[in-house]
């Protein structure tokens, strides 16, 4: 048998392991991922794997063999990387006078950080050793995914100064303030704040088929042009017709630029940050409508348009020296740029480190572009994967959409004591803190913990909203608690965000399966403009019929429905790998068929 030397040894039985102990496979795979090692697994080594450690004499030889046990089952369960680090350690100290219990200490360690979906680097007792060193040296890094996250969720900041302009410019326009072209009425203010939402529809199903098409980067890089033409339309207008067009393409980057960021950032988040990364994307929504609201009252009209077309050029100066997801580029049949891309955002500075973690994405998170009747891609997954996001669907009934779009309206009708834009940039101050309380505490607290608490204290704030508004429109004298409408809010600002503004979006991105996510999120998209456009125009129709409390009565009844659903329908997913969380909504049965199905994709390797 050929003297292999210590890696040799470790990745022999590690691709062993992948191949659930098939020799051939193993040969098969180890020569295509190390082609230029002078040799490869024969038949004859591999067999010592068979050999009972009871049966051989000698304890050295006995504790080699449990050593190699312990190897090959690392590579069945442990993601490449993360296996390969424990077995070298195992390998290196396999002729220490106790080897069984530092095997003990070993899996104690794989039990405890696979299913968390911990990526263990170095867990080794001792680093003395050379490849130790070499380990924490190559560490790896999570700073450039969130540079690139936050970086592309930019585009956000722009979806957010679309619904900012009209909390600040809407009263202008109806007014007819000295700086605004043109004079509108009520029921076309209502038409400029619905038309967004027709746009949204149109972007969601354009930006689903572009980024699929052509990519995640260049999709968010195509939804800023819709936002440079629509400002500059808006710069110029002088007709209201002119305005609907500019909505409708602002809404039709809205659409483009949030479908494409829920797959960007969940395809370049490790486990452990994806869903801090992914609140990212509702953080800077908000950031945008507090940037507008911000400078709106104490700047003309063009100047802040000026200010609005600017922010798309920022993003596009940031975000274009990023690369593509290496998911996307995988699936596209662009290994090497797949690999680049991935030592990129991981920090790896090795390329067999790179190559091997890439095939544990393909072999875990996209083998469903390998197996046809897997379940991770079947249709039973995805209907429970629609099942389970109804709340991107029915968001816009839960109330703030149309609070915020009627903010400085609803003030200036309750009376508040105060300017009604002072009010209502400290509402979207507390709200943004909000988002940021959420993504820092999102991987802690866990989702559904999160969203439970959301949707009752949503419900009780729009409730007691609907009260005062209820006895203010009845003649009842309130002036005594003229300022809880801006509390109300406020608090209602703070339970909404830490949950339902931010999660949903995220739970989009980690509950559907990444062949069929960018048709999902259009279809969600779609779904949530119809409900937004409709909720919006019958906001200003019901209030003026009805009063603007029964409006409120219904979001806060939304809201109660909610926490009910989250209670009965929505999964925890955090710490959970792709795999897992398809696993988890499909039942035992799904969990055998799809590891038989890995089995497969690792004979075709």
């Amino acid at each position: 048998m050929p003297d292999y030397n210590f890696n040799e040894i470790v990745d022999t039985f590690l691709v062993l392991g992948e191949c659930k102990g098939n020799y051939h496979r193993a040969a098969a795979l180890y020569h295509q991922r190390f082609p230029r090692r002078k040799h490869h697994p024969n038949n004859s080594m591999i067999r010592i794997i068979e050999r009972e450690p009871r049966k051989i004499r000698h304890r050295k030889d006995r504790n080699n063999i449990e050593d190699l046990h312990i190897i090959v089952v690392l590579g069945m369960v442990a993601e490449p990387t993360c296996a390969h680090s424990i077995a070298r350690n195992v390998v290196r100290r396999s002729n220490t006078s106790q080897p069984n219990r530092h095997n003990c200490h070993y899996i104690g360690v794989l039990k405890e950080a696979i299913p968390r979906g911990k990526i263990v680097t170095q867990v080794s007792p001792s680093q003395d050793n050379h490849h130790d060193e070499q380990t924490t040296k190559h560490e790896r890094t999570q700073w450039r995914q969130w540079l690139a996250c936050i970086s592309a969720t930019l585009s956000m900041v722009a979806v957010g100064s679309v619904y900012g302009w009209t909390i600040t410019s809407l009263t202008r326009l109806t007014s007819g303030a000295s700086d605004v072209p043109i004079k509108i009425n009520d029921n076309q203010s209502s038409w400029i704040v619905s038309l967004t939402e027709i746009g949204t529809i149109i972007g969601a199903l354009i930006g689903a088929s572009f980024a699929d098409r052509y990519g995640r980067k260049k999709g968010l890089l195509f939804a800023s042009g819709f936002f440079i033409i629509g400002w500059t339309i808006v710069f110029f207008a002088q007709t209201v017709v002119a305005l609907y067009v500019s909505r409708i393409i602002l809404g039709i980057g809205v659409g483009t630029s949030y479908n494409t960021n829920l797959m960007y950032v969940s395809e370049v988040a490790d486990v452990e940050i994806r869903g801090a990364l992914g609140t990212l994307i509702a953080v800077n929504v908000f950031t945008g409508s507090l940037l507008t609201c911000s400078i709106g009252p104490w700047v003309s009209y063009h100047v802040l348009t000026g200010v609005l077309l600017a922010v798309p050029i920022l993003f596009i100066a940031c975000f274009s020296w990023f690369p593509e997801t290496p998911a996307f580029l995988a699936t596209r049949g662009r290994r090497a740029e797949a690999t680049r891309s991935l030592a990129f955002f991981k920090g790896i500075r090795d390329r067999d480190e790179a190559r091997r973690e890439l095939e544990y994405i393909l072999r875990t998170v996209f083998i469903e572009d390998v197996c046809d009747n897997t379940p991770v891609a079947g249709p039973g997954t995805r209907m429970e994967s629609m099942k389970h996001s109804w709340m991107e669907k029915l968001k816009l009934m839960l109330g703030n959409f149309s609070t915020m779009q009627y903010l400085e309206v609803l003030f200036k009708k309750a009376a508040i004591g105060i300017d009604s834009n002072v009010a209502t940039i400290l509402v979207l101050v507390v709200g943004l803190i909000s988002c940021g309380l959420s993504t820092a505490t999102v991987e802690g607290a866990g989702r559904r913990p999160l969203l439970i608490a959301s949707t009752l204290g949503s419900s009780i704030t729009l409730a007691i909203l609907a009260i005062y508004l209820m006895l203010d429109e009845r003649g009842i004298d309130v002036s005594a608690a003229n300022l809880l409408p801006v509390i109300d809010v406020m608090i209602f600002q703070v339970t909404y965000r830490i949950g339902l503004g931010t999660l949903p979006g995220a739970l989009t991105g980690e509950l559907f399966p990444t062949e069929v996510k960018a048709f999902a999120g259009a279809i969600i998209n779609v779904l949530d403009c119809m409900l937004g456009f409709i909720v919006s125009k019958l906001y200003q129709v019901i209030s003026d019929w009805l009063g603007t409390h029964t409006v409120y009565y219904f979001f806060a009844g939304s809201c109660l429905l909610a926490f009910v659903m989250v209670i009965f329908t929505v999964p925890e997913t955090k710490g959970r790998t792709y795999r897992e969380i398809q696993e988890l909504l499909g039942g035992s049965e799904k969990k055998k068929e799809v590891t038989e199905c890995l089995q497969d994709r690792n004979s075709m390797a």
